[in-house]
């Protein structure tokens, strides 16, 4: 799967996600923006693909080609997807 970057800034990817040593490939979508309030950059999305006992709460690592960010895993929404939130620099490029 080739990653893209589109004019809105929404990263679609292949991505690896690490969850407490254990590394589980995913797809994820991804988009974030610079906050006004705080100064730093939220970015939040979803992980196609993630093991259905991943749960919720859990804080992570996901890379992205070679680099890395930490992430947290929000919730599972009814369709399936494993919800992701971070906040500093993302692990692609905008």
């Amino acid at each position: 799967m080739t990653a893209t970057v589109d004019e809105s800034g929404v990263f679609d990817g292949a991505a690896e996600l690490d969850v407490a040593g254990v590394v589980c490939e995913v797809r994820v979508r991804l988009a974030g923006h610079l906050s006004p309030i705080d100064g730093q950059y939220h970015w939040q999305g979803l992980a196609y693909g993630a093991p259905d006992d991943l749960a919720a709460g859990h804080h992570a690592h996901l890379r992205i080609g070679n680099r890395s960010a930490a992430v947290r895993l929000v919730e599972r929404i009814p369709s399936g997807q494993l919800m992701l939130s971070g906040v500093g620099a993302p692990p692609y490029c905008f």
